[in-house]
């Protein structure tokens, strides 16, 4: 027993101690129409229910209603220079909601597929309005995310202004990554791409495993 419980101590010391703090943060987290991102935020949500999580598609859809546009016409629908006004209405009103918390995370997209081409989502009045501390781009095998798209056709009716082929999906993953570091220039942000392309060993593993390195962003060492 004795010896036990000195190799106990042995290792004790020996192992370099860390203390972790918990520090303020502004996190945007963004990733294709249908990489999942909902599930990796209620798995954050549920570890770190002090974490306060906005959606920023409830803000347009908000937005949207009061100019009697349903939430798909708003994306699609408007001329640019419309689209811009109320885009900037819809940023200022999520820059102060997120300015009321501590510790944040914006749900969104990088960009939006409008048939003139690809329209940014997060332009430079956007970033200066949240001001984030940091962008993480959500990045999967593309026929994970072909496989939820055809589902939510199917099931949900649910169609996205988005690809339905492995290859146009790979294209929008760099197209996402291209803008995610235009963006973050605008206000010096850190951009955390997490990429994962393995097969699940268990359902929604990819979901935990991406949080628990979202989760890392919102502690500190001393």
């Amino acid at each position: 027993m004795e010896k036990e419980r000195e190799e106990r101590e042995e290792n004790f010391y020996n192992q370099k101690i860390q203390l972790f703090i918990l520090i303020d943060m502004r996190v945007i987290v963004a990733g294709l129409k249908g990489s999942g991102k909902t599930t990796v935020l209620k798995y954050v949500a549920h570890k770190r229910p002090d974490i306060k999580i906005l959606n920023a598609g409830d803000f347009f859809a908000q937005v949207f209603q009061k100019y009697g546009l349903a939430r798909d016409q708003g994306d699609l629908g408007i001329p640019r220079e419309k689209y811009v006004n109320i885009q900037k209405e819809i940023f200022r009103n999520l820059g102060r909601e997120a300015k009321k918390h501590k510790n944040v995370i914006i749900d969104t997209h990088l960009f939006l597929t409008k048939k003139e081409g690809y329209y940014p989502g997060l332009p430079e009045f956007a970033m200066k309005e949240i001001d984030p501390d940091a962008i993480v781009v959500l990045e999967y095998d593309p026929k994970f995310i072909l496989k939820r798209r055809e589902k939510d056709l199917k099931e949900l009716g649910r169609q996205r202004s988005a690809e339905f082929t492995v290859d146009g999906i790979e294209w929008e993953q760099q197209v996402q990554r291209h803008f995610a570091f235009a963006s973050a220039a605008f206000t010096a942000t850190t951009v955390k791409i997490i990429k994962r392309y393995e097969k699940e060993k268990r359902e929604f593993e990819h979901a935990e495993k991406n949080a628990e390195e979202i989760l890392k962003l919102f502690e500190g060492q001393v």
